[in-house]
């Protein structure tokens, strides 16, 4: 019984810090948001989710750059013009690589959890 316990604690605690570091990064100074958006480019496949400072979340296209702010454009074909200072973070849209990796590591590890607690319980 302490063996499951003291192995589901682990597992917690691998996932939890997973989720804590992917959590951790993010684009804060208007430099950053500039060079990120920068390297994303500009049209319909520069596809990214944009944190804003007042907590709000915008999702679109980056359609135009200029030097102090850029145009995003949602799937209504609204546009949006957002200043680099307002920004949070810039991400692509879907799961990050880190995000892929953790699912994955999470997957094994509950994997082999059932294994040993399946031999645990046949070896009693």
């Amino acid at each position: 019984m302490k063996l499951r316990i003291g192995l589901w604690l682990l597992v917690t605690v691998v996932i939890n810090s997973q989720l804590m570091l992917a959590r951790a990064k993010g684009v804060t100074t208007p430099e950053q948001v500039k060079a990120e958006v920068f390297k994303r480019g500009t049209g319909e496949k520069a596809r990214v989710k944009v944190k804003l400072r007042d907590g709000s979340e915008v999702r679109g296209y980056i359609s135009k750059t200029n030097e102090d702010s850029f145009e995003l454009r949602d799937k209504s074909g609204k546009s949006v013009t957002i200043a680099y200072a307002d920004v949070i973070s810039v991400r692509k849209l879907g799961l990050s690589k880190g995000a892929k990796i953790g699912i994955g590591v999470g997957v094994a590890a509950a994997a082999f959890l059932g294994v040993v607690l399946g031999a645990t319980v046949t070896a009693f």
